[in-house]
């Protein structure tokens, strides 16, 4: 049956001054209309040919296929707050890291406030592949955050593994990880809107692999929800500071085995032979590291790069992309921390020091 039956016939078009047209003049407007819109199709045709080709819409690639599109990292700089920055992450990749996260922001703030967008989210061509984080529990606040760098990065990252008390507080991290519901609408929401894959780092909800099947089914779910990498700390919320213990690989291992996505593992890695060994024994896609990258950011290399050389190029990084004084002075107790506990007074010179100039010296003279 025609679904048009018992339609109203549709009225013809009206001139300016509000009288019918005739079908003759219908028509020709049509013509006029039709010429009208091809000269547009046109015009923006020529446009999309003038623009890069990077700024051009394309396919979004998710799991593996996103993963070979990056390059398969293996070795991965963690999100790490206000030590993951661009200098930082230049650095390490001069050193072997083949993917870097930036550290977690905030969404909320990210999506309302241009001046925290700009205090604390800095990349450059050369800063890629890309992970940008953030945290939140609002799937609309995330996704409108996300947008904002999706031209900038190769994925997002959704934060469910801090176990910090400010994140229990601002009800984020790895305080969403019992929340099954919430988180996978995140990840769905994000998925949905945001052009690049949606990737996410947690933390086990049990103690033990025989207590593995909640984060099992919370991975499936993530997975299920638009997930494309996940990244998983083989410890609990609970497992910091004096009560860190020993990361569980074989955990991570399983969860990899299940998984239809790439896996990335996080915790338990001090030396290189550790990397090596982590990739041999568990199976997973990539290694990420955060406190022994901080120490010696030459660790992906294999290589032995002294303390003091990796305290030379990382200044002169700080310097041509004008990292936060904070962060510097940080990654510098850090790189020095050995020459500084027997020369007390270069410390307190170091804790006093306002310009690189200043840190620098201080630097120097350990």
């Amino acid at each position: 049956q025609d679904s048009r039956l018992g339609e109203r016939a549709p009225a013809l078009p009206r001139c300016e001054g509000g009288s019918a047209m005739t079908q003759g003049e219908a028509a020709a407007d049509d013509d006029v209309r039709g010429e009208d819109e091809a000269r547009d199709e046109d015009a923006e045709r020529r446009q999309d040919e003038d623009e890069p080709a990077a700024k051009r819409q394309r396919p979004k690639l998710r799991g593996f296929e996103f993963f070979r599109s990056i390059g398969s990292p293996k070795t991965v700089c963690a999100p790490m707050v206000d030590q993951s920055e661009l200098a930082f992450r230049m650095l390490t990749r001069r050193y072997g890291c083949e993917l870097a996260y930036t550290p977690m922001m905030h969404s909320r703030n990210f999506a309302e406030n241009a001046k925290y967008r700009k205090q604390n989210f800095t990349t450059c061509p050369e800063d890629r592949p890309l992970v940008v984080q953030f945290c939140g529990d609002n799937p609309e606040t995330m996704a409108k955050a996300a947008k904002y760098v999706e031209t900038q990065c190769d994925a997002v990252d959704i934060n469910l593994g801090c176990p910090q008390g400010i994140a229990r507080k601002g009800h984020y991290g790895a305080y969403l990880l019992e929340e099954g519901e919430l988180i996978t609408s995140i990840v769905r929401r994000m998925d949905a809107e945001v052009a690049v894959p949606v990737t996410c780092k947690i933390r086990l909800l049990k103690v033990g692999t025989e207590n593995l099947q909640e984060t099992l089914n919370l991975c499936y779910g993530l997975e299920a929800a638009g997930c494309s990498v996940l990244t998983l700390h083989g410890r609990t919320k609970e497992m910091k500071g004096q009560h860190t213990g020993p990361t569980n690989w074989e955990a991570v291992k399983i969860v990899k085995s299940r998984l239809n996505i790439p896996v990335f593992l996080n915790g338990g890695i001090e030396t290189f032979e550790d990397v090596e060994r982590c990739l041999a024994e568990t199976g997973v896609d990539g290694v990420m590291s955060s406190e022994a990258l901080l120490e010696t950011p030459s660790l992906f290399s294999g290589r032995h790069v002294s303390q003091d050389q990796l305290t030379a190029e990382y200044l002169e990084l700080a310097k041509i992309y004008d990292a936060p004084k904070s962060a510097v002075k940080a990654h510098v107790f850090r790189f020095l921390y050995a020459g500084l506990q027997t020369n007390i007074d270069l410390r307190a010179q170091l804790g006093a020091a306002k310009t690189l100039e200043e840190i620098g010296l201080a630097a120097a003279a350990v």
